[in-house]
């Protein structure tokens, strides 16, 4: 597990399994997490560096949306109060491509929110509010204390991923979080990046849209396949395997639901 000191009292861990991410912020003893890891490795290492490196508890864990590679380490705290939004259970039951320890991951949240909430932990004031794109269920917390935004998996590393939903859902997503204007940003996998990375995802939806859009007017429709994730980014923005992965779930998301049809 790589763990990176954000502030004095924010970490940033990314796991093995997926680099999944949590965010943990610390309180006197108490911790709060938000997202809890995806694999059991990567969640015992969670809670030995919560509960033995630092000797804290866990009293909170704010999940950004029910899907189990980020819930394997809600059994291990289980006296942490789990937030989650009010649709979390059909995200959960939504889900694919998973395992069957990634199944029993789940635990019944004991918070849930429905449009937004916010919270006073220690140094900083959580705006935790609903932003439906990757899942009907996403929830985003934006930390002004520490000019950092957490978006689940609404960007993954540069781009987005809609097979759970539709590329529509992600404009108004991305721009609600532009307008908060912060200069880091946490998703759900690959670590903390730079605030510009929602402009990356926009560029992402428009060049795509515009490519298969060019291939449906040519009759063409073997040729969306084959659209390069290079070809839909900006010029030097680095892209990780597990981006060309979920690149080409999109495109096959996109020939068998019909996505982006032209009239």
């Amino acid at each position: 597990m790589d763990i990176q000191q954000v502030e004095k009292d924010m970490y940033v861990l990314v796991g093995e399994t997926y680099q999944s991410d949590s965010l943990l912020l610390t309180k006197g003893d108490d911790a709060l997490l938000i997202d809890a890891m995806a694999s059991r490795q990567d969640a015992e290492r969670l809670r030995r560096f919560v509960e033995c490196d630092l000797k804290k508890q866990a009293r909170f864990i704010i999940c950004t949306h029910f899907f189990s590679d980020h819930l394997a380490a809600l059994k291990l705290f289980s006296q942490s109060q789990i937030v989650a939004h009010k649709h979390y259970k059909h995200t959960f039951d939504s889900e694919l491509h998973r395992s069957e320890e990634e199944v029993a991951n789940f635990v019944e949240p004991t918070i849930l929110i429905s449009e937004e909430m916010t919270m006073r932990w220690g140094s900083y004031t959580l705006d935790i509010f609903h932003n439906p794109a990757h899942t009907m269920s996403t929830l985003c917390i934006d930390i002004p204390d520490a000019d950092l935004l957490v978006v689940g998996d609404t960007l993954v590393g540069n781009m987005v991923y809609f097979s759970y939903t539709t590329p529509e859902m992600f404009y108004p997503a991305l721009k609600r979080l532009q307008r908060r204007g912060r200069s880091r940003l946490l998703s759900s996998h690959l670590g903390l990046r730079r605030g510009d990375a929602i402009n990356y995802g926009l560029h992402y939806l428009t060049v795509l849209q515009e490519k298969v859009k060019v291939a449906r007017r040519a009759c063409d429709e073997d040729s969306i396949m084959n659209i390069d994730l290079d070809d839909c980014l900006p010029p030097g923005a680095s892209i990780s395997s597990y981006e060309r992965i979920f690149h080409e779930r999109n495109l096959r998301s996109i020939v068998e639901r019909k996505l982006f049809a032209t009239r």
